[in-house]
C-alpha cells in the first residue's frame, strides 16, 4: 500500500482537528442553548397557565357563558389550546385543542389537587402541558403550548453553528496548509539535494538563512556533511590515481622484461616457460588492473570532463564494435539492427562509449566464449542496446552485483583462472549513467547473458 505523503497527513490531520473541535463546541453550544430557551419558554408559559386559569375561575365565578369566548382570546393572545374539565366531565376547549395531547397521568395528577407540568415529543414536535386545578368550583384546567417558534429558533441556531463549524474547519486547514508548507518545505529542500548529490552533482548546497534556528542548524550541518563527504571522495580518488600513476612506471619495465623473456622463450627450461606464461597472464591483468584503477580515480574526481556529442547510433555502435574486436584480437561480432529502428541519434561522449562496448565485448570473450550478436532496438523514445552471448548466462542473484566495484562471480571462478580485474562492468555503469542511461542484465535468446543498455535518443532529422 503506498504511504501517503508527509504534507498531505499533516493537512489532513489539521483538517481533522478543526472539524473535530469545531463539530465538539457546536454541539455543546446547541444543546446548551437548547436546553436554556427550553426552559425560560416554559417558565414564561407556566407563568402565563397560572394567570389563564385565574382567569377560567373568574369566569366561572362571574359569568359560565362567556366560557368559550374567554378561550378563544387565550388561544388568541398566547398561541396555545386551554381546555376545561368540571366533575371529569370535558367543560370547554379552544377551537383546536384535543384532548389526546393531555396524558391520564396528567390528568390524574390534576384531579388530586396537584398542578402538574409535562414536556411532550408529539409527532416530532414539542409540547408543554400545563395542568392547574380549581378546588373552589371543582374544575381543572389544562394548557397545551407548542413550541413551533422555538423549533424554528432552534434549527436557525443548528445552521448557524453547523456553518461555522464548516467555516472553522476551513480555516484550520488553511493555517494547516500554511503550517506544513513551512515545515515540510526544508525536507523537501534536503531531499532535493539529497537526490541531485545522489546523482552526481557534488557541487549542491542548501541555502543557509536566518529565519527559523532549527531549520539553520540543518541546513548548515547538511552543507558540513555533504563537504565532508566530497572531501573525502576527492581524497580517496587522488589516492587511487597518485598509486595507479606510480605503477605505470615499474609495470611499464615489467612488461618489457616479460617482452624480452618471451623472446627468449626457447631457451628456458619447461618449468621457466610455465612461470613465464603465468607471469604475463597476472602482468596483463596487472595492468588493466592500473588502467581501470586510473580511469575510474580520474572519472570519481571529474578530472577527465565528458566531451557529450549527438552522433548517429548505428554508425557508432559498428565502429565501437570493430574497435573492440580489433584491440582485443577478436572475431567482430555480428551487429542486427531492428526494423523499426531507422538512423536514430543518441548524445554521449564517443571515448566512453567505445570503452564500454569494449569492456562488454571482452567480458563476453572472458565468461562466454564470445559475443554471439550486438542487437538494436527501439523502445519507445530509447534505443536498446543488446550485448548477447550464448554462454552459462549470470544468476538472477548476482545481476545487480556485476556491476559493483571488484565484484566477480561464480563464472570467474569457475572458469578456473581469475581474467578480470572487477572493475570492468563497473566503470560500463558509471559510464552508462553519466550519458544518461541504464544498463542492466537479463537472458539472451540463446539462454546466455543479455546486457542491456537504454540510451535516450535524441530528436533529430536523422530518424
Amino acid at each position: 500500500m503506498r504511504r501517503r505523503s508527509l504534507r498531505l497527513r499533516l493537512l489532513v490531520t489539521f483538517g481533522l482537528g478543526a472539524l473535530i473541535l469545531s463539530s465538539l463546541f457546536a454541539s455543546l453550544t446547541y444543546l446548551g442553548v437548547q436546553r436554556l430557551l427550553i426552559n425560560v419558554q416554559q417558565q414564561t408559559d407556566l407563568r402565563q397557565s397560572y394567570v389563564n386559569a385565574a382567569l377560567v375561575r373568574s369566569t366561572l365565578y362571574t359569568s359560565p357563558p362567556q366560557l368559550a369566548n374567554l378561550l378563544a382570546s387565550i388561544q388568541k393572545a398566547t398561541a396555545s389550546n386551554v381546555l376545561v374539565q368540571t366533575h371529569h366531565q370535558w367543560l370547554a376547549r379552544s377551537d383546536v385543542a384535543s384532548t389526546k395531547d393531555v396524558s391520564p397521568l396528567i390528568i390524574k395528577l390534576v384531579n388530586a389537587g396537584h398542578a402538574t407540568e409535562q414536556t411532550l415529543n408529539v409527532n416530532g414536535e414539542i409540547i408543554f402541558v400545563v395542568g392547574v386545578p380549581i378546588p373552589a368550583v371543582e374544575t381543572q384546567v389544562f394548557e397545551v403550548f407548542k413550541l413551533n417558534n422555538l423549533e424554528h429558533t432552534l434549527r436557525v441556531l443548528l445552521l448557524v453553528l453547523g456553518a461555522g463549524a464548516l467555516f472553522t474547519s476551513i480555516i484550520g486547514m488553511s493555517g494547516g496548509l500554511w503550517v506544513t508548507r513551512r515545515a515540510v518545505r526544508p525536507l523537501e529542500e534536503v531531499s532535493l539535494a539529497a537526490a541531485l548529490i545522489a546523482d552526481g552533482a557534488l557541487s549542491t548546497r542548501l541555502v543557509v538563512t536566518q529565519a527559523d534556528r532549527e531549520v539553520q542548524q540543518l541546513t548548515e550541518s547538511f552543507n558540513e556533511m555533504v563537504s565532508q563527504l566530497v572531501e573525502r571522495l576527492e581524497r580517496d580518488a587522488r589516492f587511487a590515481s597518485d598509486v595507479s600513476h606510480e605503477l605505470r612506471s615499474p609495470l611499464t619495465t615489467l612488461a618489457t622484461t616479460a617482452s624480452v623473456l618471451q623472446q627468449h622463450r626457447h631457451d628456458l627450461s619447461p618449468a621457466g616457460q610455465e612461470s613465464l606464461d603465468l607471469l604475463l597472464a597476472d602482468l596483463s591483468i596487472f595492468q588493466s588492473l592500473v588502467e581501470d584503477l586510473l580511469e575510474m580515480a580520474r572519472s570519481d574526481a571529474g578530472a577527465v570532463p565528458l566531451v557529450m556529442e549527438t552522433v548517429p547510433a548505428v554508425e557508432l555502435l559498428h565502429q565501437s564494435v570493430r574497435s573492440a574486436a580489433r584491440r582485443h584480437g577478436l572475431d567482430e561480432p555480428v551487429v542486427e539492427v531492428a526494423n523499426d529502428v531507422g538512423d536514430p541519434l543518441v548524445k554521449v561522449d564517443r571515448r566512453r562509449f567505445e570503452r564500454v562496448i569494449t569492456n562488454l565485448v571482452d567480458n563476453a570473450h572472458r565468461y562466454a566464449e564470445g559475443a554471439v550478436a550486438v542487437r538494436i532496438d527501439r523502445m519507445a523514445n530509447q534505443l536498446a542496446i543488446n550485448i548477447d552471448d550464448a554462454g552459462p548466462g549470470v544468476p538472477l542473484d548476482e545481476r545487480e552485483l556485476v556491476f559493483e566495484r571488484f565484484f566477480r562471480g561464480r563464472a570467474a571462478h569457475d572458469r578456473g583462472i581469475a581474467r578480470g580485474t572487477g572493475l570492468g562492468l563497473a566503470l560500463v555503469r558509471d559510464h552508462v549513467k553519466a550519458f544518461g542511461g541504464t544498463i542492466t542484465v537479463l537472458e539472451s535468446a540463446e539462454h546466455g547473458a543479455r546486457f542491456q543498455i537504454l540510451l535516450p535518443i535524441v530528436p533529430g532529422e536523422r530518424e
